[in-house]
């Protein structure tokens, strides 16, 4: 009984360490690497690998505890990692669009089985109020994965973007996606093409509904469970 105690504890440490990882590896992703390192630098090119692979190992991580989502995860996340750093022994422009294609697959299953995992039946615990916070800032990590890939593929999808060169800068998109997220709309960069629109539409949708009613809702329930979250339902 005891053991069993120890264990379950455990898994908590393991689930709440996990969501702390993940969320400041998100930060560091969205906040510090693309506003601070030379974008298009293979130094750039390897410090996201790292912090790509670090996030798809967290998030592995933060369901270890249901069996079959750790399965479906750690598998993406593999294929993903690998894929991710295979491409380094490839020609530059051999494979277009395959890593941040393959990375934005990844980055989107993660956001499906954390959803999954923070908005499943049982008690509102602490991990899942960090997981919804985690969830919200990959949202817009995915989307911004989403426009760099419809710059690439769909010439003058963004108004503002006319020099070709800026598809490698990162922090444009990042900037872009958590500006339409959040329905700032500055204006500066806007999209023309219809794939394009409709992709910040939805987002701008998703940033309005998302804290006002899905992360209210999470926090409220758990102030009113009135327990510690460090329990597993």
């Amino acid at each position: 009984m005891a053991y069993a105690q120890r264990w379950r504890d455990r898994s908590v440490q393991l689930r709440i360490g996990s969501m702390v990882a993940l969320l400041v590896l998100l930060a560091l992703n969205v906040f510090v690497v693309p506003f601070t390192i030379a974008p298009g630098s293979v130094f750039a090119q390897i410090v996201r690998d790292v912090l790509l692979s670090m996030i798809l190992i967290s998030g592995v991580a933060t369901v270890s505890d249901h069996h079959r989502l750790f399965v479906a995860i750690a598998l993406v996340a593999g294929v993903a990692i690998l894929v991710r750093w295979t491409g380094w022994f490839y020609p530059p422009g051999k494979t277009p669009g395959l890593r941040d294609e393959t990375a934005l697959f990844s980055l989107a299953i993660l956001c499906l089985v954390i959803g999954i995992k923070v908005f499943g039946a049982g008690v509102v615990t602490f991990d899942r109020i960090l997981g919804a916070i985690a969830l919200y800032v990959l949202i817009g990590v995915v989307w911004a994965e989403a426009y760099q890939l419809i710059n690439i593929h769909v010439p003058g999808a963004y108004a503002g973007k006319t020099d070709d060169s800026d598809s490698l800068d990162r922090s444009s998109w990042i900037y872009f996606s958590f500006v339409t997220l959040t329905t700032l709309g500055y204006g500066d960069i806007t999209p023309v093409a219809h794939a394009a629109r409709s992709l910040a539409i939805l987002e701008a949708l998703i940033g309005q509904l998302y804290p006002a009613i899905v992360l209210a809702r999470l926090v409220s329930l758990h102030v009113a469970g009135g327990g510690s979250g460090t329990n597993e339902a």
